[in-house]
């Protein structure tokens, strides 16, 4: 309507373990039961079928997609695409593979990043237990008992006097025996527990620091499926849970346990399946995000961030990040990694991009021997991507990626990203890392975020929490221009919005309010409507229009600003209140088949012009109603309110009929007030009306005295000045006094 040929296409952003648990759980199957192609299958076949059912709810919703651009990130022309990526990266030094401590799942035995990690708050018991012998021994305090087969080291205050003593000495670790050093360090809360702190390999990210600093030993002590690895008989293969209840009846029987107190605590947790996040280390795919950060923070201070505050969550959290970017799973429906490896020198080998895309895990090697050693057994990556990595690239991929022509450089960057404030530090954080290192600019200019529902429980509404409502049942309920309402008025833009139904049916009665309005207009439409302004347009058609061209800045600066309810809010009081409490109320009488011809015209042309303007400004957020409505004109009937020019104000506002216009609405309205107040209808008719005002509203009156009397339904009307002494020393709420003689 502006006049601009958009891109909006739609994807469907397929891999990643909310899928693959999905499917274990609709199935009832652990993804490891089958073979990984008929998992696979499983997955896309479960995901088609909520993308049909998504996408009907979206067509139902009006949503103005270009179904045409519409991808998956599971098909191969995708996923191609992202393993291109892969390689770049990888040959630009961008990528590397090492073994790392990471966040690991073990619920779904898979390393996950660190925005996919949920804090929540638990509680938990704080364990006292004895290190050492009888003659030298520390008390140490911890939550995890079961990572004492993982215990290298235990940290100190540098200022606790009372383990001064032992700094830099080797203590024993009680049940398993070995030896953990003693080392001080600043970041110790002398204040919490006894003061002394296992470091074990790895119970949190501070022990991962601790290990690399003070050059500690690795114990291994936990596996990838979260049961402990340990060659004791007494633990080997017992889940954390059941091994820490063991360990502390050990300490108990053994004397080493001297006391335990219940404790709250913050727990990262996998956010699909909210089990307690271990710290694991084994070879993984890295991104070097951290080298990026500082130009991650200078690019995020350039763009435009609506509301401007989203900004500082990306930059928070690009420099809160500790580890680089883990960007391989260890899981099965995702983009596999594009290399193979030399059983023997361990060297990576990489397709050529012309055979992408490649799955490694069943496919052949590109070389028949490792290109360094000459070796023959050459092994595919069995890990795949992080599906951050598919849609990290969107914004290139929609613009014709890797094919950088002129359409290219005419939608890359894109203009507008918008998304919800919960992947502010997943999407918009990997899409600028990623475009930053591949491209060397942003892949977007304005960042649109918006804020999450809340259910009426108070809570984000979400599907384990069961205060989900299904978009389908809203529609099926009130429609789908009453939910768009309340999506665009609920809230100002990047702030939750509540969901609550009567907000839903208050946007429902406006659409049955405008279609009522607009029944009435071409019910006392029986001549063809000007489709020039006329010239004898009266003081309240003046002040119509001037209200019209008031209203088309006002919601155009809205748009433009992003402030959607703003919008929304102004073009439905103006059609309430100004179109129908006001003009129509004023205007109906001229609408009569007895009206003079002019008058009849002008109040027709006003009325479809601020109906039809009305239409178009309300068109993005209503464009089933606003599509009705334009189609009951006859000059609309080939056209589509949607393929009209966005309306224009004129260049001077008429402030003079604004003011004037809006003095005689407020004498009409007041006149009907004393009517409904001597108990009379509003259609009823008086004898004589008395309004007394100022001197210089007077002329103002004498002027539209038919428009007074026709409107108020009165044979005589009485015009009179304040009286001075009236109005000294006191509050005058009104510019008119009026009367009733009924």
């Amino acid at each position: 309507m502006k006049g601009f040929n958009v891109h909006f296409p739609q994807g469907w952003d397929c891999h990643g373990l909310p899928t693959e648990v999905r499917v274990e759980q609709t199935f009832k199957i652990r993804k490891n039961d089958l073979p990984p192609d008929q998992f696979v299958e499983m997955c896309r076949k479960l995901t088609a079928e909520y993308i049909t059912k998504m996408k009907q709810s979206m067509n139902l919703l009006g949503i103005s997609s270009d179904w045409a651009l519409e991808y998956k990130t599971m098909d191969p022309s995708y996923y191609k695409l992202t393993q291109l990526s892969f390689l770049e990266l990888l040959k630009s030094g961008h990528l590397y593979r090492g073994e790392h401590p990471v966040n690991w799942c073990p619920r779904d035995e898979t390393a996950i990043a660190e925005a996919e990690v949920v804090y929540q708050e638990r509680k938990g018991t704080l364990h006292y237990m004895r290190f050492g012998d009888a003659e030298e021994n520390i008390e140490i305090a911890s939550t995890r008992p079961e990572l004492l087969a993982a215990c290298v080291g235990i940290a100190v205050h540098p200022k606790d006097d009372k383990y001064k003593a032992v700094v830099g000495k080797t203590v024993t670790v009680p049940i398993f025996g070995q030896e953990a050093r003693v080392i001080s360090d600043d970041e110790v809360d002398p204040h919490y527990g006894s003061g002394a702190v296992m470091i074990c390999t790895f119970g949190d990210k501070t022990d991962v620091r601790w290990q690399k600093k003070y050059h500690l030993p690795v114990i291994k002590a936990l596996a990838e499926n979260g049961r402990l690895s340990v060659d004791d008989p007494r633990f080997k293969g017992l889940k954390a849970e059941e091994a820490r209840k063991k360990i502390v009846s050990e300490l108990q029987a053994k004397g080493l346990l001297s006391k335990t107190e219940p404790i709250t605590q913050n727990i990262g947790t996998c956010w699909r399946c909210q089990t307690p996040v271990e710290i694991i280390a084994r070879p993984q795919w890295f991104m070097k995000t951290r080298d990026l950060t500082q130009k991650v923070i200078e690019w995020a201070e350039k763009l435009d961030w609506i509301p401007p505050f989203s900004k500082q969550r990306l930059i928070d959290w690009a420099e809160s990040l500790d580890w680089d970017w883990v960007i391989s799973r260890q899981r099965i429906f995702a983009t596999p990694i594009p290399v193979w490896y030399c059983t023997k020198c361990e060297s990576t080998i990489i397709p050529d991009e012309k055979s992408l895309p490649v799955d490694p895990r069943k496919d052949k090697p590109p070389e028949e021997k490792c290109p360094k050693c000459g070796n023959r057994e050459l092994r595919g990556e069995t890990d795949v991507l992080d599906t951050w990595m598919d849609s990290s690239i969107s914004a290139a991929v929609h613009a014709g990626w890797p094919n950088k022509s002129d359409l290219f450089n005419r939608l890359f960057p894109a203009d507008l990203q918008p998304n919800g404030m919960d992947i502010v530090r997943t999407w918009d954080y990997y899409l600028l890392a990623r475009s930053l290192a591949l491209f060397g600019t942003a892949p977007y200019k304005t960042l649109l975020i918006n804020g999450m529902v809340k259910g009426t429980d108070g809570r984000m509404m979400h599907k384990s929490y069961g205060n989900y409502v299904v978009a389908d049942e809203a529609i099926q309920k009130v429609g789908a221009d009453a939910l768009r309402q309340w999506a665009a008025a609920g809230g100002s833009t990047g702030y939750d919005i509540p969901f609550r139904w009567n907000e839903l049916e208050h946007g429902k009665k406006f659409l049955t309010k405008l279609w009522n309005i607009t029944r009435f207009i071409l019910a006392s439409t029986t001549e063809p409507i000007p489709s020039k302004k006329p010239g004898n347009l009266s003081l309240i058609d003046r002040w119509l229009l001037a209200s019209l061209q008031r209203l088309t800045t006002e919601v155009s600066e809205a748009f433009e600003a992003f402030q959607f309810n703003t919008a929304l809010e102004a073009i439905r009081n103006f059609t309430w209140h100004a179109l129908a409490d006001d003009y129509l109320e004023a205007a109906k009488h001229r609408l009569q088949p007895r009206s003079e011809l002019s008058d009849l015209k002008a109040t027709q042309y006003c009325l479809r012009e601020a109906l039809m303007t009305v239409c178009k400004l309300l068109a993005p957020i209503c464009p089933h109603i606003s599509e009705a409505v334009y189609h009951q004109f006859p000059s609309a009937a080939s056209k589509s309110v949607h393929k009209e020019r966005w309306p224009e104000p004129e260049k001077a506002l008429d402030d003079t009929s604004m003011r004037n216009g809006k003095l005689l609405l407020d004498l009409i309205a007041q006149a009907r007030r004393e009517k409904s107040s001597k108990g009379l209808s509003l259609g009823s008719n008086i004898k004589r009306i008395i309004v007394s005002t100022e001197a210089e509203y007077l002329h103002l009156l004498k002027e539209n005295e038919e428009v007074i009397l026709k409107t108020l339904r009165a044979d005589s009307i009485e015009l009179e000045r304040f009286p001075t002494d009236s109005i000294q020393g006191k509050e005058q709420t009104s510019a008119f006094r009026v009367e009733i003689i009924a």
